[in-house]
């Protein structure tokens, strides 16, 4: 299989090169190289993601919040009630939030 043909199989697949790696039972340094043509799968392994093409592994659901569920979490308003009330925590979260990007700045 051709680096093009991996990455195609894994955005089909919906997997990442880490996710891939552990289907294949691999080290993710193999997929990497794969993709960057800087080492060739074997024809087992081919083998493999053809099979993983024919019956994919069921896709695990990502644990990521979209912003309204956010808004919806009584943690959330919890921590945004001590951040209110409470200067010195509030400085050591902006401290804190300075280190981390902006997600409008993207």
């Amino acid at each position: 299989m051709s680096p093009d043909e991996i990455r195609s199989l894994r955005k089909d697949l919906n997997l990442t090169q880490r996710q891939l790696a552990e289907a294949l039972k691999v080290d993710v340094d193999a997929v990497r190289a794969w993709e960057k043509e800087e080492a060739f799968a074997t024809k087992a392994h081919c083998e493999a993601m053809e099979k993983l093409r024919a019956n994919p592994p069921p896709r695990v659901p990502k644990n990521n919040a979209t912003p309204m569920q956010v808004l919806g979490d009584p943690k959330f308003f919890a921590l945004v009630r001590k951040l209110v009330t409470h200067a010195k925590l509030r400085a050591e979260a902006e401290k804190l939030a300075a280190e981390y990007p902006d997600p409008l700045d993207a």
